[in-house]
């Protein structure tokens, strides 16, 4: 099962957050993800997606201060909702993540980026401009997440 095969402190902090067994989508995403498979994972609203794909790409990140998970969301909104996620879960392994999202100040994510995150969660406007702008680098990225592909992929979002 999934949760033997988190690292200890995942362990620890799922059972304090009194999480009981698996969702299916956490379940089967995890191996395949920790694997470094793709996958496309489809699941109804509330069902953890975001724990699905983050526990196990925060299992593999090191703590080298580079850049290795992009996640795109396509809203603000949700790119603070899953930003929060992943910071609680990042901390447990002293990995940075760091949201980058329109309408917040740009002089400070470029600050922040100087931190060099492991993560960048955010909307794909504000990441390209951060990365024609040469503050995002990129070439060190290993795994990169669509969250919520479907909006993504629209022909406006793109």
């Amino acid at each position: 099962m999934m949760i033997e095969k988190m690292n200890p402190s995942f362990q620890r902090h799922w059972r304090s957050m009194r999480f009981q067994l698996p969702t299916p989508i956490q379940e089967r995403s995890f191996e395949p993800l920790l694997a470094g498979e793709d996958i496309v994972g489809l699941s109804p609203t509330g069902t953890g997606k975001t724990l699905a794909y983050a526990l196990p790409l925060l299992e593999k990140i090191k703590t080298s201060g580079e850049l290795q998970l992009v996640v795109l969301t396509p809203s603000q909104e949700l790119g603070v909702q899953v930003g929060r996620v992943l910071e609680e879960w990042a901390s447990l392994r002293d990995v940075k993540v760091q949201t980058l999202i329109g309408g917040a100040s740009v002089k400070r994510q470029i600050e922040n980026l100087k931190l060099k995150p492991e993560v960048v969660v955010g909307t794909p406007g504000r990441m390209l401009e951060l990365a024609n702008q040469r503050k995002l680098k990129l070439h060190t990225v290993k795994t990169v997440v669509l969250d919520e592909a479907d909006y993504l992929l629209q022909p406006e979002h793109m």
